[in-house]
């Protein structure tokens, strides 16, 4: 596999045709030294813009400027980068080859990309261009387009600003799921598809979620009592409903010789028959509706006496209650004649001198309780059983007012307005036929609620499958993960510890700890579970953790950290020149030890003395006479004299 790496080569600022920096870098270790207020933070943040960092908080002389310009050495090829001098989201030109040659180049040969993806995705972005080259995974869909170098280069470059307890660069507007997959990216997990099948997973569930409250409310407006819950039970009973109406249309056109002269008196007896029938079906609809208002009125008196029988068992919760805080009342005197009593036996009555049980007394209460209690259940039962008797008999009388209506509407077709035995008949083979086509339509209307109902099934049913066939993979991808992030944490664990040991002793848990981790969710670095130390020992972490990354991603090609860090705190707040000198050959012996190229770059107003005059300084030490932006500087003085 092609491991990742990118490398500077050059860094140029410009100030309109002015030059005010231009360095060449090295791989290894690169140190840009000078005083404080020199100009080395401001190169720092030229390089994390010119790289696609979203920054704006320019230095005044930092503003000036026009454009920076990077050759970046990557794992494919060599780019060199032009970006102006802007917003945060100023677009960065590419040109691909060295820098010197497209000093010459003409405008054509560059291309220009925006450093965010565009909205329809079918343009490239500096992210895209530069994960290529890198030989960074890139982000297969819109959803992960918030894994910009931006974000990468928070892991990659420590600045000033960020609290020293903080791993990623701090910005305003973060989120725990962009660092968990910034960081397992850079250690080798594909952190997109995990993230991407767990986005999957949510959408997945809450569209199941949908289909069925769909599912539920058809099945739920499909009439129960039809007995049709399928098409081909819609399309047999449709047919029927066809092949009778073409034998009524039949009849229709052949009643003169279905109905004979002789069919009066048959006419009369089935006139009597069909009022007899009528004034039964009314009779026990009568009676329905008598019952259900007969269990109406039960209903309510026995709610009324289920209540009674509540309050009444709270009264006497609260009196038994009462009475146990109270105690006994010691009267003084007769509560008839006001007249002084005088002391009774203990245990008696001092008024009337019964003997007194307070047991009795419990166990009486106790008694009316547990009565009032089972006649309040036997109420609620009862009360339950009034109900469900009342449900029946109203479903019953519907049925049968639906039956009754149906019958007189019959009864009114057929004798009412039918003076004869042909009126009769084709009366009710007319009303036969609307009710056909009644129920033809009634019947279309249930069978686009039974399609709707089998679609919604087999949705829910594919959906169900697409939401196991994902949470099968989450488990396979979750075990991947675990397994490679556990790899990639013992090397940081292990180089890391190692960094601290060598530290200088200002720490105690520094001085021979058992365990290094770094939480990317959490953004913090743990010694022994033990976070938030001492500010400057809170600096020594932060840099054991980024650099072990650095130096693990040199020895496990199974990483995807490009090699390359940047490092603008490595004295904050308040470091020792001690300390700093010997946090700088600890940096300086490991990268001895690595064999890939990287590229560790670090500012420092405290070099250790050994760096001086040696390969691995970058340019000459500045001062706050002579800054990195010289000319700007000049110019300054210039305009103030």
């Amino acid at each position: 596999m092609t491991r990742s790496f990118m490398a500077i080569r050059r860094v140029r600022v410009m100030a309109g045709a002015s030059v005010e920096y231009d360095q060449e870098f090295h791989h290894g270790v690169n140190v840009i030294r000078g005083e404080n207020s020199s100009g080395k933070s401001t190169i720092a943040d030229f390089i994390f813009y010119g790289l696609g960092g979203e920054f704006d908080r320019w230095k005044d002389a930092a503003s000036r400027c026009t454009a920076v310009r990077l050759e970046l050495e990557t794992a494919s090829s060599t780019l060199t980068l032009h970006r102006a001098i802007g917003t945060r989201q100023e677009p960065v030109s590419v040109y691909y080859g060295p820098l010197a040659d497209s000093l010459e180049a003409d405008i054509d040969a560059w291309q220009r990309f925006p450093i965010r993806r565009p909205p329809g995705g079918n343009d490239l972005s500096i992210t895209q261009v530069l994960f290529r080259a890198i030989g960074l995974p890139e982000a297969p869909s819109l959803g992960n387009s918030n894994v910009t170098m931006h974000q990468v280069m928070r892991l990659l470059y420590a600045d000033q600003q960020t609290p020293a307890g903080k791993l990623f660069r701090f910005e305003s507007f973060d989120t725990r799921d962009i660092r968990e997959v910034v960081g397992q990216l850079l250690i080798g997990v594909n952190g997109y598809e995990l993230y991407e099948n767990q986005i999957r997973q949510r959408e997945l569930k809450a569209e199941y979620a949908e289909k069925n409250r769909d599912y539920h409310a058809a099945v739920a407006a499909l009439p129960s009592s039809e007995g049709l819950t399928s098409v081909a039970m819609l399309d047999a009973r449709s047919g029927a409903l066809v092949e009778e109406k073409a034998r009524v249309l039949s009849e229709i056109a052949n009643a003169d010789d279905l109905v004979g002269a002789d069919q009066t008196g048959e006419f009369a007896a089935d006139r009597r028959s069909m009022q007899t029938k009528l004034r039964a079906v009314a009779g026990n609809l009568n009676r329905l509706e008598e019952r259900g208002s007969t269990l109406s009125d039960e209903i309510g008196e026995i709610e009324q006496f289920a209540a009674y029988l509540e309050d009444q068992l709270e009264t006497l919760s609260a009196t038994d209650e009462l009475a146990e805080r109270i105690g006994n009342i010691e009267f003084q005197y007769c509560p008839a004649c006001l007249k002084p009593l005088e002391d009774g036996e203990p245990g008696h009555c001092i008024v009337c001198h019964q003997v007194l049980d307070v047991d009795e007394v419990k166990s009486k209460y106790f008694e009316i309780r547990i009565d009032t209690e089972l006649q309040i259940r036997e109420s609620r039962q009862l009360l339950d059983a009034k109900n469900t008797q009342l449900q029946v008999a109203q479903a019953d009388a519907r049925v049968l007012r639906r039956d009754y209506t149906a019958l007189l509407t019959d009864f009114a077709a057929r004798y009412d307005i039918s003076n004869s035995p042909r009126e009769s008949f084709l009366a009710e083979r007319n009303r036969r036929i609307g009710r056909i086509d009644y129920e033809i339509g009634h019947l279309e209307e249930i069978r686009s609620i039974v399609q709707r109902i089998d679609a919604l099934s087999a949705a829910r049913v594919a959906l169900n499958d697409e939401i196991e066939r994902v949470e099968k993979l989450l488990k396979r991808l979750f075990a991947s993960a675990t397994s490679r992030t556990n790899k990639a944490m013992t090397l940081i664990g292990s180089i890391g510890c190692n960094i601290l040991k060598k530290d200088l002793p200002r720490e105690d848990a520094f001085e021979d700890p058992t365990t290094f981790s770094i939480n990317f969710g959490d953004d913090a670095m743990l010694v022994d579970g033990k976070m938030n130390f001492a500010e400057s020992s809170n600096v020594v972490l932060k840099n054991a953790a980024i650099s072990s990354m650095l130096f693990s991603a040199c020895y496990d090609p199974e990483f995807w950290h490009p090699r390359f860090l940047l490092m603008d705190n490595i004295e904050d707040k308040g470091m020792e020149a001690v300390r700093t000198h010997n946090f700088q050959r600890l940096l300086i012996a490991e990268a001895q030890k690595v064999k890939v190229p990287f590229q560790l770059i670090f500012t420092t107003s405290m070099p250790d003395d050994s760096l001086e005059g040696s390969d691995l300084t970058v340019g000459p030490r500045y001062s706050r006479q002579s800054k990195t932006l010289a000319h700007i500087v000049t110019k300054e003085v210039e305009g103030g004299t």
